[in-house]
């Protein structure tokens, strides 16, 4: 299994357009004459503004709903561990896993900044 990333480029109301980061698993079936896909699954979509944002807590707050949905998704698969650890670390590599209290910023949103 591999994770690939797709982009989305989607409007996004007055203020302009912006960018969407797909995770998608995938599994290739490599024959001589051609690579057929297998088995095809969207894991999760983060906003690359999410990525790139200096205020922190809210980029870990969305990094963090993308997690939830990416656990969700693999957690519904049959992986052996050490095949969804090497998948989240691909992922992981993109989108880094916040820590635990990233689900703090829904209740305080105070906004701290990077340097």
């Amino acid at each position: 299994m591999d994770v690939r990333w797709e982009r989305q480029n989607l409007a996004m109301g007055a203020n302009g357009r912006g960018s969407h980061l797909v995770a998608v698993l995938v599994e290739n079936s490599r024959q001589r004459t051609r690579s057929e896909t297998l088995f095809r699954e969207q894991l999760a979509t983060i906003s690359e503004r999410y990525l790139n944002s200096r205020a922190r807590d809210m980029r870990a707050f969305h990094q963090g709903l993308f997690w939830v949905r990416v656990d969700r998704k693999l957690n519904g698969l049959t992986l052996k561990p050490r095949e969804r650890q090497k998948i989240e670390a691909v992922i992981s590599e993109t989108v880094p896993r916040p820590d635990k209290d990233w689900a703090l910023w829904s209740v305080t949103c105070i906004p701290r900044y990077d340097p």
